[in-house]
């Protein structure tokens, strides 16, 4: 990969094209159809703006490690997790030979 430094605006680490730059096209297109109203475009500009910054996936993170934790410190029962699964055999990967 490229140093974050020579990284610009519509370029991926290792491709020409970067991550977000298709839903970057959409809202773009959206806004055009649009005359520039962007209400209109409000969840072509929201999909852009997770797809860069990822707000909405880390804070499902949070909320997801938050809610584990206050569940172990009540007491209460919590899913196992894949390591506690894979340790007991009880680990089932679909479509692998792994059993």
């Amino acid at each position: 990969p490229r140093p974050a430094a020579a990284m610009a605006s519509g370029y991926g680490d290792s491709s020409a094209q970067g991550r977000c730059f298709p839903v970057f096209q959409e809202f773009k297109d959206c806004y055009m159809q649009n005359n520039g109203r962007k209400l209109a475009c409000a969840e072509f500009k929201e999909d852009y703006l997770e797809c860069l910054h990822h707000n909405k996936e880390i804070k499902r993170a949070v909320d997801l490690t938050n809610e584990y934790n206050r569940k172990v410190r009540a007491g209460l029962p919590v899913p196992t997790t894949l390591q506690e699964d894979a340790a007991s055999g009880n680990l089932k990967l679909p479509f692998t030979n792994i059993k």
